[in-house]
């Protein structure tokens, strides 16, 4: 008996899934034009998102981009400098510490300041050793750390724009989950509407269904597996255009990494987001076709 009322189960719902396929090739248009909407909806905050993503990876991949600038007294020579520098390379919280001759820094601030080195030959300059923190490293305690050796004499270390920086993604983060709240709103509706049309096309069928007989369950379930296949298709062609938009991108940022002497390439959507994004549209879909549906049977049988 069981066994029986699993197979009418399973007919009953393969009937309404393959019916509901059916609508939405019989109007392509429409349906081509309604899942469109919904990737557009849908690629907004995963743009987005991929945009945060990549910009932390950039982030982490530029040289130097959070490095300390440690100038020692004037007293420090070379060997004095070199030993330093070794020693500091052994700290476990710094990856590399890097000396920079007088000379070598000489050079540095006449290309940075447009002079020729020999404009500028009489400034005084000291070793500097140019220190990158290991990652998820404190700044501000590591350059205090500094500060305490004997042999510096300035540690310069611009955490402002750090903060500015994180500020900044931080409220993209709130953008991306805030627009995709919104957005997935407007999936709702899109679908509700695009069913709540399809139902006064088939008004009168509904109603003779009704009448003989047919369960609200009955009369719901087909187009609720046509909401169903349409937040599965928004979600899907979002996800390529999503894709796409990475693919085109990918030319002119490699260019404008090379012009910094850095090798960075983007990277799509991690692919642990497309199980999250198909179910949470799917079931947006079926929810907007189940309020489209019942409200019709609320005006069929009020």
């Amino acid at each position: 008996m069981i066994r029986a009322d699993f197979r009418a189960w399973l007919r009953r719902h393969g009937y309404s899934l393959l019916s509901s396929v059916g609508s939405l090739v019989r109007e392509p248009a429409s349906s081509m034009m309604t899942i469109t909407v919904l990737a557009i909806a849908l690629s907004l905050p995963l743009g987005l998102h991929t945009t945060l993503v990549n910009f932390d990876h950039v982030h982490a991949e530029l040289d130097r981009l959070d490095s300390i600038s440690v100038f020692l007294g004037p007293e420090i020579d070379a060997v004095q400098a070199r030993r330093l520098a070794s020693s500091l390379s052994g700290r476990p919280d710094i990856v590399a510490a890097d000396p920079i001759s007088p000379e070598q820094g000489l050079r540095e601030l006449a290309g940075a300041t447009g002079l020729d080195a020999l404009e500028v030959g009489d400034v005084p300059l000291p070793w500097l050793l140019q220190v990158i923190p290991g990652a998820g490293r404190d700044l501000g305690a590591l350059s205090d750390v500094l500060r305490q050796l004997p042999e510096v004499d300035l540690v310069v270390i611009d955490l402002d724009w750090i903060r500015r920086l994180e500020s900044i993604l931080d409220v993209f983060r709130s953008l991306v989950r805030v627009l995709a709240v919104l957005f997935g709103l407007s999936l709702l509706f899109v679908i509700s509407n695009t069913i709540r049309t399809e139902v006064e096309r088939r008004h009168e069928e509904i109603e003779v269904m009704a009448l003989v007989g047919a369960t609200a369950g009955y009369i719901r379930r087909p187009f609720l597996y046509a909401g169903l296949w349409m937040g599965l298709a928004g979600a899907v062609l979002a996800w390529l255009l999503v894709q796409a938009g990475v693919l085109a991108m990918q030319g002119p940022v490699s260019r404008l990494a090379a012009s910094y002497s850095a090798d960075v390439g983007l990277a799509g959507p991690a692919i642990d987001l497309l199980l999250p994004l198909l179910g949470a549209s799917a079931a947006l879909g079926v929810v907007g076709a189940w309020l489209a549906v019942s409200r019709a049977l609320a005006r069929i049988h009020p």
